[in-house]
C-alpha cells in the first residue's frame, strides 16, 4: 500500500473516531449554554425530600448522574425514570450519586422510587428556579389539561454527568418531550470516571 494512501487513511480514520468520541462525551440535543461538557457545573440550589435547601456544590467528591424531568404526567418521564432506575445499583456501588431533578410534588415522585425499590435523591425544583439557572425552562410545555396542577412551565428533559469535581463530563437536553438519552450513552462516560 502506498504510505501517502496509508496516512490520509488514518488520518480520515482519526477524525472519524474523534468525531464519535466527543459526541458521546457531548451527548447530543439542544445544548445547553449553561451545562457544557468540560466546564463546572453552575451552582443551584433545590430542596430536598425532607424540604431542606440542597446546593449542586454538595455533589463535591462525588460522581453524580443528574436526571432533570418534566413530571408524572409525562409518559416519556416515567418511561426515563425507569429506564434509568436500573443503573441506580451500578452508580450507587461506586459511590456515585443519582439525582432526580423534578418541579412535581416529591410525594408522588418518592411513589416511583419505592415502585422500583431505589433509594436515589429527589431534588425539587419546584419555582423553576434552578432550571432558569440552567436555561432548562420549557415555556408553554405542559399539556392544557395539567395547567391547573402544574402551569404553563416545565423543566426541559435533561441529563448531566458529573465527576467528583463537578466538572462535567456529559450533557444532554431534550430538544422534544420524546428525546431522551440512551442510558448507555450517559452510562458510559459515567463508568469511565471511577
Amino acid at each position: 500500500m502506498n504510505v501517502g494512501v496509508m496516512l490520509v487513511s488514518m488520518f480520515v480514520f482519526s477524525i472519524v473516531v474523534w468525531l464519535l468520541l466527543s459526541k458521546l462525551m457531548r451527548g447530543a440535543g439542544d445544548a445547553s449554554p449553561k451545562l457544557v461538557v468540560g466546564r463546572q457545573l453552575p451552582v443551584f440550589e433545590c430542596q430536598t425530600e425532607n424540604g431542606e435547601t440542597v446546593s449542586s456544590s454538595s455533589l463535591a467528591g462525588h460522581n453524580a448522574v443528574l436526571v432533570f424531568v418534566r413530571g408524572s404526567w409525562c409518559p416519556f418521564c416515567s418511561e426515563q425514570v425507569k429506564t434509568v432506575t436500573q443503573h441506580y445499583r451500578r452508580i450507587t456501588e461506586s459511590g456515585g450519586k443519582l439525582i432526580i431533578v423534578t418541579r412535581k410534588p416529591l410525594e408522588i415522585t418518592q411513589r416511583v422510587a419505592e415502585q422500583f425499590d431505589v433509594q436515589f435523591e429527589f431534588w425539587l425544583d419546584k419555582d423553576l428556579a434552578a432550571a432558569t439557572e440552567l436555561d432548562l425552562v420549557d415555556e408553554e410545555a405542559i399539556p392544557d389539561r395539567f395547567h391547573n396542577d402544574y402551569g404553563r412551565r416545565t423543566i426541559r428533559p435533561t441529563v448531566v454527568v458529573v465527576d467528583r469535581n463537578n466538572l462535567i463530563r456529559y450533557s444532554y437536553r431534550s430538544v422534544k418531550p420524546s428525546d431522551r438519552p440512551d442510558p448507555q450513552n450517559f452510562m458510559a462516560v459515567f463508568d469511565g470516571l471511577s
